[in-house]
């Protein structure tokens, strides 16, 4: 169990009991997303993932360190797929381009993943997801400062302005992106962001 008791109560041992917590996991993502948090029960997540109420609670204890395993599976696999990304991309890549992808990667995301919009904006912060967010945002800055070192190779204050941009794209895709719908507007904002970002790195 966690410090704060939120977590899983045990960790599978077996690839049975792994099995069984991924059902649980799964189910309680659909449940939730479906019915919202606050009205989901741990009895419709165990019917809803076919395990008896006592299955569940054997290695959850209750609906907050379900959501709290659900964030963290989710932010692992999405930094994963930005790591894709950016390796694909290599350090060579023009900052424009790779800013540009990076955009194009965060509003797919904030738009079609409906996990994350659950995590982000419909359910509970916990300690434990804010500690997730926290990891997350952290690596996001260690890959920005990675992939700047060639394009600002001699600046003392790369560590910085890798912190900056992250900060600034992630308003950018919040505050200005999404408020406008697919189209003409949308474009634009995205094509002021890119050209922001990239003065960030240049300043």
């Amino acid at each position: 169990m966690s410090r704060d008791g939120i977590g899983p109560r045990k960790a599978p041992r077996q690839r049975r009991s792994q099995q069984t917590v991924d059902r649980i996991v799964e189910a309680a993502a659909r449940v939730f997303d479906e019915d919202g948090y606050s009205s989901t029960t741990t009895n419709e997540i165990a019917a809803q993932a076919g395990v008896s109420i006592g299955s569940l609670y054997q290695y959850f204890p209750n609906k907050d360190s379900l959501l709290s395993e659900i964030a963290r599976r989710h932010i692992s696999g999405s930094l994963a797929a930005f790591d894709e990304l950016m390796n694909g991309l290599g350090p060579k890549a023009p900052v424009g381009q790779m800013i540009g992808h990076v955009i194009d990667l965060l509003v797919d995301q904030h738009e079609h993943d409906r996990l994350h919009l659950l995590i982000a904006h419909r359910a509970p912060r916990t300690a434990e997801i804010e500690q997730e967010l926290e990891r997350a945002q952290h690596h996001l800055i260690a890959v920005a400062d990675r992939l700047l070192r060639d394009q600002m190779p001699d600046r003392g204050d790369r560590p910085q302005t890798a912190q900056l941009l992250v900060a600034f794209l992630h308003a950018a895709i919040h505050d200005v992106i999404l408020r406008h719908p697919p189209g003409v507007g949308r474009d634009a904002a995205v094509d002021s962001t890119k050209s922001a970002a990239i003065a960030i790195t240049r300043a």
